[in-house]
């Protein structure tokens, strides 16, 4: 058992190493794509879907082994009640940028439409909301600080974000800035 315990460990520190690694190459792809040659953009595509599908995958593996007995079934549905809405709002904010979520686009325009209008990150919102009710609904307490490192992570990649759109918009994005719900989020 102390074996098993031990190894649970070893995969959740491995994992945050992974969150943080691959979510800042995200960061980096999108800084650089429009700068690299056209035949590797292909690959850094490729490489962006499998960063945000491994992520997913591996998020909920993780939570699957360090699952416990939930403190009451209340808390556990709306633990799930929260990561569907966390799911709904990542979706929802997806949909809206179309292919623009993994490939930008040299003449894009500022989203401020949809779920745009109610916070200037709803995808990393989104993802960081369903995070935390999957570690609420799976009672691991190991789930929930992975997604403060899945939040953590995504503050620092939102930051550097928010420098390049200020930088590729102006004052528009200010102005856009002010008028979001949730300008931070």
């Amino acid at each position: 058992m102390e074996s098993l315990k031990f190894n649970i460990i070893r995969i959740f520190v491995f994992l945050c190493y992974y969150v943080a690694i691959s979510y800042g190459f995200v960061a980096w792809k999108y800084r650089t794509f429009l700068k690299v040659s056209k035949g590797l953009r292909p690959f850094l595509t490729f490489a962006h879907v499998f960063i945000a599908l491994s992520n997913i995958v591996a998020f909920f593996v993780f939570i699957m082994l360090d699952r416990h007995t939930p403190i009451s079934t209340a808390l556990s549905w709306l633990g799930l009640a929260i990561a569907i809405a966390g799911a709904v709002l990542l979706i929802w904010s997806g949909s809206i940028l179309g292919i623009a979520t993994f490939i930008p686009s040299a003449d894009g325009k500022l989203i401020t439409t949809g779920p745009y209008r109610i916070t200037t990150h709803p995808m990393y919102l989104g993802g960081v909301i369903g995070g935390f009710g999957l570690a609420i609904w799976s009672a691991s307490l190991l789930g929930l600080v992975y997604a403060l490192v899945i939040l953590l992570t995504l503050m620092i990649i939102a930051r550097e974000e928010e420098r390049e759109l200020l930088e590729r918009f102006g004052s528009a994005y200010l102005n856009y800035k002010k008028q979001t719900l949730i300008p931070f989020a």
